[in-house]
């Protein structure tokens, strides 16, 4: 019998096969949420490392999907973050956006450290236009 095991390369690609499907089973948001013209989103990361990654903004319009799980920014990290709490609040409560923050839960291959907690602190905010 032959067992094979998924190194972090392809635990990765698995992630983003789950979340591609995911997203195209998604409902869009003109259908999901009609009362929204856009949405969008802002991540600003910090941790324990000189360079963060990048702030990242991503814009959203009807015909896109209401897909808002996104990948931990790290190569090396198997984690993701789910905003569809908040912007699903922001639809029942009428509100025009909210911030928040959450950490990737995710693990990261550090070198010879091996596997260690990604621990990513995201800052986000949440902007609708109707």
């Amino acid at each position: 019998m032959k067992f094979s095991t998924v190194g972090p390369e392809g635990a990765r690609n698995l992630l983003r096969e789950k979340q591609r499907r995911n997203r195209l089973a998604a409902k869009e948001l003109r259908v999901q949420f009609p009362q929204f013209s856009s949405i969008r989103l802002d991540f600003a990361f910090s941790d324990e490392t000189s360079q963060p990654p990048a702030p990242q903004s991503i814009v959203l319009h009807p015909p896109a999907r209401a897909y808002f799980v996104y990948p931990c920014p790290y190569a090396s990290c198997n984690g993701e973050f789910d905003l569809a709490a908040p912007v699903a609040d922001i639809a029942q409560q009428g509100e025009s956006g909210v911030a928040g923050n959450t950490r990737c839960t995710g693990e990261r291959i550090r070198g010879r450290q091996g596997k260690t907690p990604c621990d990513l602190h995201i800052e986000y905010s949440i902007a609708v236009a109707r």
